[in-house]
């Protein structure tokens, strides 16, 4: 009966994106996943086209408990390195889901500053289903590409597309991935302060909006907010950030399935 319950619940928060993930990482979560302009480290996956813009070779780890259900549980982990003259070069892993179900993806990420205003990143990723009870196991690879472009010093517009290359899963009825259209900007309102506000869509469901906001309230603290419209979900996070560590710490709130702790820890090297 439990294994009945998860399987429903894991139905119901995944709406039939089974593969392809919104954006990861603790910070992003605090943002209510608006983070498509965002050179942090997760941009690896997020944007790989912001990630051309990354500065600092740096690790990244994230653990998310989806609605307080280990059995719903995700694990991300992310390498990003830093190149002056030939680009960065990133790998990033995630693992979700239990025994019965579980998703495993994975990838390569390559991102360039072009222009001293424009950057653009590439990923190949693999994507792997795994079910218990004999069902056996579905793998595929897929593209994508980002775009990120500073008009100036305050507002930045980012663009990412997911499974681009339209990869199917099974034969069966013709199966795909969903492919994910991004669009949406970064406008910094002071030295402390930013602003995110950004549309996804894919083939099949509505339009989802969503809006994040960062302040940097002390030296070592930022504070996050953010919302999302489909479906409705509110998001609230911090950061420590001590010298080379920073430590991310979030929870997302579902008007239906409830709340969605997350933690992650990010280390730079340089």
């Amino acid at each position: 009966m439990k294994n009945l319950i998860l399987l429903s619940i894991f139905w119901l928060s995944h709406q039939a994106i089974a593969q392809v993930y919104p954006q990861i990482g603790a910070r992003s979560n605090g943002m209510a996943n608006s983070s498509l302009c965002l050179n942090d480290v997760w941009s690896i996956y997020n944007n790989p086209g912001a990630f051309g813009t990354l500065e600092k070779t740096t690790l990244g780890f994230s653990y998310e408990n989806r609605f307080l259900l280990k059995e719903l549980s995700s694990q991300s982990l992310v390498f990003g390195l830093h190149t002056k003259k030939s680009g960065n070069f990133g790998i990033h892993f995630q693992q979700y889901g239990f025994n019965l179900y579980r998703e495993m993806n994975g990838g390569f990420t390559y991102g360039m500053k072009l222009f001293d205003n424009f950057s653009a990143g590439i990923s190949i990723n693999y994507h792997g289903v795994f079910l218990a009870e004999n069902y056996g196991s579905k793998s595929t690879v897929s593209a994508g590409l980002g775009l990120l472009y500073s008009l100036n010093e305050k507002f930045k517009l980012g663009m990412r597309v997911q499974n681009i290359s339209r990869a199917k899963l099974v034969e069966f009825d013709d199966e795909r991935l969903p492919t994910n259209f991004s669009l949406g900007f970064l406008y910094q309102i002071s030295k402390k302060t930013l602003l995110t506000f950004e549309a996804e869509k894919d083939l099949i469901h509505n339009v989802n909006f969503k809006g994040g906001l960062e302040i940097q309230a002390h030296e070592i603290l930022i504070l996050r907010l953010g919302v999302n419209s489909y479906p409705f979900q509110s998001a609230f996070g911090l950061s420590l950030k001590l010298k080379k560590f920073q430590f991310d710490f979030a929870t997302k709130w579902h008007t239906t399935l409830g709340l969605s702790p997350s933690g992650g820890l990010i280390y730079s090297f340089d």
